[in-house]
């Protein structure tokens, strides 16, 4: 059991939280009523009870098939919205003039004041795209803590014991730190040699996207690093590189909730909706890596999209780790994963920590059984991008002449085709999103007939088709951004008492 408490002050207690001495965002607008660790670890946020009809899997086996003989680190500069990556496929030229061409678009919805993109909807964007800077930006610490602002003192520092605890007790304790930092979802993985061989980014995103690497490509080092082990107890960063230790970690997926009635006001309001997934990862990243530093223990990754120098720094898709650790099961549309609690809305993360954690197994509550089926995302993609097949596939698929270079081989998945899908938004003068609020498991919770239609997915596909025609029957989906100025929402337009099982929230 843990002496953490017996010989640590509430107030460096309250530090360690991040809820003392941060000095920006939200951080300090909230001091929930912990006195020490043990505490924290009783307290409702620890425990993850899934609903009943949520199933688990073996480990290493989703309900996605994988075979880990195809697959290799995939360089995470590739990606779909990459303007190298588009102009294979779509040729420089339009790749360059794709957002000159949605510009006037965008103009002329203003100019005739439609429902969306009014003076009050653009300056709602605005608003919520400053937050996002000061969140992404000055919130995230770095690779492994680098450039953290105001930094937790460690327990040698201290001059205390780190803390000690089984892999359960670690579990638990994190996962209610995280929560009541923000985090939405939570789950752990072994960051197994598969995983560190074959599933992490060879390099990351970083600057990679930009147009002016088209002719030019592989971008410099200093734009987009790639990621390496070396042998050492603590990983780092530099300009042309980020490390990971080869000695023994766990790793953490974590999501943050996105707003259902914003993503169903897309493809007006699709940017300020995907801005609204980013608006506490600053606080869950800064806070998380002075939670563990305090504790004896590191956070190597970044929670959010960009460190002070780069654009975006990710481990693998998010995806990945998110399945894989039991956060959700893939989708046909293939950039979000579905998860039973939220749907389709939110963000995925993952780093890795020295703390030894119990692993979370894949999960299968029907879902990606279900997309099989569902296709209302493809029915609703005005890009027409998002696969209409009825059984996922091995293959990359080929857009005019030339195999997929975006998508990780060796899943079993429906592949969409990223590149047409951001070329589409540039060019629309919109952000479209649209097929994240026309998913069949983006509903709220209020009424149990969702609860009724979920656990019925979870435990049979007969009805799979006729509660698919149903969805469409009752038009879940895109409704007119004007009405959401009428409703009166939960913070963040997101409801957060969804996983609540205690204090008398639900």
């Amino acid at each position: 059991m843990s002496r953490f408490h017996s010989i640590v002050s509430r107030r460096e207690f309250m530090k360690g939280l991040g809820l003392a001495g941060a000095g920006f965002g939200s951080v300090a607008l909230v001091s929930p009523n912990y006195h020490d660790i043990d505490e924290l670890m009783s307290s409702s946020d620890a425990s993850w009870k899934r609903p009943w009809y949520v199933k688990e899997k073996e480990f290493d086996h989703p309900t996605i098939e994988i075979d880990w003989d195809m697959m290799k680190r995939h360089d995470g500069r590739l990606q779909g919205q990459a303007g190298y990556t588009k102009a294979q496929y779509y040729g420089k030229d339009r790749v360059v003039n794709a957002n000159a061409v949605g510009a006037p678009l965008q103009k002329a919805r203003q100019d005739a004041n439609q429902s969306g993109y009014r003076l009050r909807d653009d300056a709602l964007y605005a608003g919520a795209t400053t937050t996002n800077t000061i969140q992404r930006k000055p919130g995230d610490f770095g690779w492994a803590g680098e450039f953290n602002l105001a930094p937790t003192k460690t327990p040698e520092q201290l001059g205390v014991p780190k803390w000690t605890g089984t892999p359960e007790e670690a579990s638990k304790m994190l996962r209610a730190a995280m929560r009541v930092y923000g985090a939405s979802l939570v789950g752990y993985g072994e960051f197994t040699s598969e995983i560190r061989n074959k599933a992490v980014f060879s390099y990351e995103k970083g600057g990679a996207n930009s147009n002016s690497y088209i002719d030019k490509w592989p971008p410099p080092e200093s734009v987009a690093r790639p990621i390496v082990y070396e042998n050492v107890d603590i990983g780092y960063e530099t300009s042309t590189k980020l490390v990971i230790p080869t000695k023994e970690m766990w790793e953490v997926s974590v999501s943050t909730q996105g707003s259902n009635e914003l993503f169903r006001r897309s493809p007006a309001w699709g940017g300020f909706a995907n801005r609204n997934t980013f608006m506490n990862v600053g606080n869950i990243n800064a806070c998380t890596q002075n939670f563990l530093r305090m504790i004896g223990y590191q956070k190597i990754g970044v929670v959010g999209n960009a460190t002070p120098n780069q654009d975006a720094t990710h481990f693998f898709a998010g995806g990945a780790g998110a399945i894989l650790n039991g956060l959700g099961e893939a989708s046909r549309q293939q950039l979000y994963t579905i998860s039973p609690e939220y749907g389709a809305p939110g963000r995925l993360y993952d780093f890795v920590t020295d703390l030894p954690l119990a692993p979370n197994k894949p999960i299968d509550a029907g879902i990606f059984r279900f997309c099989h089926t569902c296709q209302k995302c493809a029915n609703n993609c005005p890009a027409e991008v998002i696969s209409f097949e009825k059984e996922p596939s091995w293959e990359r698929p080929v857009v005019n002449g030339k195999e997929a270079i975006w998508t990780v081989q060796g899943t079993k998945a429906f592949i969409m085709n990223g590149p047409g899908c951001s070329l589409w938004a540039s060019e629309s003068g919109s952000s479209c999103n649209i097929c994240w609020g026309e998913c069949t498991f983006t509903v709220n919770h209020g009424a149990m007939i969702h609860d009724v239609v979920k656990s019925t997915i979870a435990t049979t596909s007969l009805f799979n088709g006729f509660l698919f025609s149903m969805a469409e029957t009752f038009e879940y989906g895109q409704k007119d951004p004007e009405s959401w100025w009428d409703l009166e929402l939960p913070f963040y337009g997101q409801d957060s008492n969804v996983l609540s099982r205690h204090g008398a929230y639900r």
